[in-house]
């Protein structure tokens, strides 16, 4: 996998053929979600979606949080690598800078297994705040019976402990005169995975999140 590499991450366009994105904002250690960075990049290989994998730690700059004086700077790059994600793949309207179709963006993070056991996913959409309700429905929906015919014990969660930082929200909404967000078309899911489930069953959850990116973009985006 060949990486565009940049001072807090490293990144790759895609192929262009899928309208998504999968990071990994919290892939280097100290304090990494360990795995996901392997995850991102097993489905990157799989479908040739764009693809974020962070190269320091959160500890120095949290690239899932609120532009704050610690992190300003990364999140300036994080936010330079996704637009020119969206521009290769010819999605922002140069007029009104919205993109012009759907587009599903999905951040990987890690949680301990004690939270809902060894099978634990939650989805964060900031209680809808971070996508549209019709493809949070898909998604959960599509999540929920794929997850059973991989993984039949998956206990999944939506919106609960860790519905989303605020960040995610962004990327549709804006936050103010820095960032104006990119519009009702960007759709961003916050990913909890189980340390079991990131360890243990890395080869079925690449799988199942490939099968999600393939299926979006037959459902959402219309020649």
């Amino acid at each position: 996998m060949n990486y565009i590499q940049k001072s807090y991450l490293k990144y790759n366009r895609g192929n262009g053929f899928l309208n998504s994105l999968t990071d990994a904002l919290h892939a280097a250690p100290p304090s990494a979600d360990v795995f996901t960075d392997k995850i991102v990049e097993g489905i990157m290989i799989q479908t040739g979606c764009a693809g974020i994998i962070s190269t320091v730690s959160r500890n120095l700059a949290d690239l899932n949080r609120v532009p704050n004086n610690e992190n300003s700077l990364a999140i300036q790059e994080y936010r330079q690598a996704l637009n020119d994600i969206l521009i290769s793949h010819s999605l922002v309207d140069p007029w009104q800078q919205k993109i012009k179709q759907p587009f599903l963006h999905l951040s990987f993070h890690g949680m301990k297994d004690e939270h809902y056991g060894p099978y634990g996913i939650e989805v964060g959409t900031v209680f809808g705040l971070s996508c549209s309700t019709e493809v949070k429905k898909w998604f959960t929906k599509a999540l929920a019976q794929k997850g059973a015919n991989l993984l039949p014990d998956i206990n999944l969660m939506i919106d609960q402990k860790f519905s989303g930082d605020e960040s995610i929200t962004f990327h549709r909404h804006g936050d103010g005169d820095q960032h104006q967000g990119y519009g009702a078309n960007f759709h961003t899911f916050q990913i909890e995975l189980s340390r079991t489930l990131r360890k243990e069953y890395i080869i079925q959850i690449i799988e199942l999140f490939s099968e999600l990116l393939r299926e979006f973009q037959l459902t959402f985006i219309k020649d």
